[in-house]
């Protein structure tokens, strides 16, 4: 229970600080170190996981899982470290002028969040199983009904559908390319639509992860 409050906050103090569009700077700043600092709990909770990594079997699975974790902590430390670079107000003047003014500084802190998204939604459907086998039994419904699986299908297409279409109106192709993109037809939309995208986006990329541990899982097999 501790784990999935803290992962369910730690995905929505993201999904808030990447909005930025619609919040004070000030307020950016605080959520993005809140988002850190729920970040560092996550890792400190799964420290047996990273001290375990120097035995075991390395399957394809557990091969992609690391590497999508390894990429997700640098990205992470990349946008944490530009954002005190170019930082308007908790951090200001702790850097050069030079460096708080640097145009590669300011593009990756704007475009490596989307990379982050797609990272932590891959990460998530790579664990996915689990989870939803969980939330199964707690609606007290048996995983190999008709009606589970329904619904499984249902709600990834709506996840897909909702991703791709998110993807293009926020420009997430451009955004990974660091273009100078300052506004999307995205981020014209009410603050709540845009969250709404933000969340396909991730989940577009939840059944992404879920598909790679399902084809190799069946590799495996």
């Amino acid at each position: 229970m501790r784990r999935n409050f803290l992962n369910i906050t730690m995905l929505l103090l993201f999904i808030l600080t990447v909005s930025f569009h619609f919040l004070p700077k000030i307020l950016h700043e605080v959520l993005g170190i809140l988002w850190f600092v729920a970040v560092f709990c996550h890792l400190y909770l799964n420290r047996k996981w990273i001290f375990s990594l120097n035995g075991g079997k390395w399957t394809i699975n557990r091969s992609i899982s690391v590497f999508i974790n390894f990429m997700l902590v640098i990205s992470i430390v990349a946008v944490m470290i530009t954002g005190v670079f170019i930082s308007n107000y908790i951090f200001k003047g702790l850097v050069g002028i030079e460096l708080a003014r640097n145009i590669t500084a300011h593009q990756l802190h704007v475009s490596l969040p989307y990379l982050i998204i797609i990272l932590m939604g891959v990460h998530l459907g790579l664990h996915i199983k689990g989870l939803w086998l969980r939330l199964l039994n707690f609606l007290t419904i048996d995983k190999n009904s008709a009606k589970a699986r329904v619904a499984a299908y249902a709600f990834s297409i709506t996840l897909v559908i909702l991703g791709i279409y998110g993807s293009f109106l926020d420009r997430v192709g451009d955004r990974l390319l660091m273009k100078h993109i300052f506004a999307t037809q995205a981020t014209n939309l009410p603050f709540a639509a845009f969250l709404s995208i933000l969340l396909g986006i991730f989940g577009l990329y939840v059944v992404v992860g879920y598909g790679i541990d399902r084809v190799f899982t069946k590799h495996k097999a």
